[in-house]
C-alpha cells in the first residue's frame, strides 16, 4: 500500500529536499508539493491524502492551525526549524516532529510509524499515553498515569509524579488547556489532580492514594462532585 502524501512548506528549497526524500521512499506516493496551507487545502479537496509533511511557521495560516481546522485531518509529520513548537504540536497527535535539517534515518522511522498507524482500524487507534513539557531547555516526556497532581506555586508550576517533580516553563492554565482526555480535574485555583490518584474526598480537601492532602476550591467543588463522583456513588437502600 502506497501512502498518499502532500508536502506543505513555504521554503522552496525545503520543498525540493522533501520531494526527493518522498520519491526515494517506496512506501510513499507524492500527490503534490504546496507552498501554503491554502494551496494544500485546494489540492486535498480532489485527492485522498493519507499523510502531510507539514512546516509550522508559514504565511497566512500556520501548519498547526491548518491541522486544527480540519475535523478529520490526515496523519501529519511536522517538519520545522523551530523546536519551541513541539509541545503545542502534540495536542493534534502527530506521527512525529522532525527538526530541520532532517536526518534521513529519522525520516524513514517517521514514515514507518505512519505506516503502522494507518494499518490500525480507526476505532482501534490507541491514544498517545504521554505528553511533553519543556524544563531547563529539555523536553520531558510524562506518562499521564504517572502524574499525581500539578500545583501552581508563585510563578512556577510543579508537576508531581510517582517518581519525580518537574518544573516546566508553563502556566497551570496553559497546561490545563492542552491536557487531553478525561484524566485530570481542576479542584483548586492552584491544583489539578489525576482522577485515579484520588482516595478520599472531604468538604474542603481531598486525599490522594499517597496520603497527600489537596485543598478543594469553592468554585471547583460542584464540578468535582459532578464529574468525579456523579452516578458512581453507591447509596444505601432499604
Amino acid at each position: 500500500m502506497k501512502i498518499n502524501s502532500v508536502i506543505i512548506d513555504d521554503d522552496s528549497q525545503w520543498r525540493t529536499i522533501l520531494t526527493k526524500m518522498v520519491q526515494m521512499n517506496p512506501l510513499l506516493h507524492l500527490i503534490g508539493s504546496c507552498s501554503s496551507a491554502m494551496e494544500a487545502y485546494a489540492l486535498m479537496t480532489g485527492h485522498e491524502v493519507d499523510l502531510l509533511l507539514c512546516d509550522i511557521e508559514m504565511p497566512e495560516i500556520s501548519g498547526l492551525a491548518f491541522i486544527r481546522s480540519m475535523k478529520q485531518p490526515p496523519l501529519v509529520i511536522f517538519v520545522t526549524s523551530h523546536r519551541d513548537y513541539a509541545l503545542d504540536c502534540y495536542e493534534v497527535s502527530p506521527v512525529d516532529f522532525l527538526l530541520k535539517p532532517i536526518d534521513l534515518a529519522r525520516f524513514l522511522h517517521s514514515v514507518e510509524k505512519a505506516r503502522l498507524r494507518l494499518q490500525q482500524p480507526a476505532d482501534q487507534t490507541a491514544p498517545v499515553p504521554y505528553f511533553f513539557v519543556r524544563e531547563n531547555q529539555q523536553y520531558v516526556q510524562i506518562t499521564y498515569d504517572d502524574v499525581l497532581y500539578m500545583q501552581a506555586q508563585e510563578n512556577f508550576l510543579h508537576i508531581v509524579t510517582t517518581t519525580q517533580t518537574i518544573v516546566p516553563t508553563l502556566s497551570i492554565a496553559k497546561l490545563e488547556e492542552q491536557l487531553k482526555g478525561d484524566h485530570f480535574l481542576r479542584v483548586h485555583r492552584s491544583f489539578i489532580v489525576h482522577r485515579a490518584a484520588i482516595s478520599r474526598i472531604g468538604k474542603n480537601e481531598l486525599i490522594l492514594t499517597t496520603g497527600q492532602t489537596i485543598p478543594i476550591g469553592d468554585q471547583y467543588r460542584s464540578q468535582l462532585h459532578r464529574k468525579h463522583i456523579g452516578n458512581q456513588l453507591v447509596s444505601r437502600t432499604i
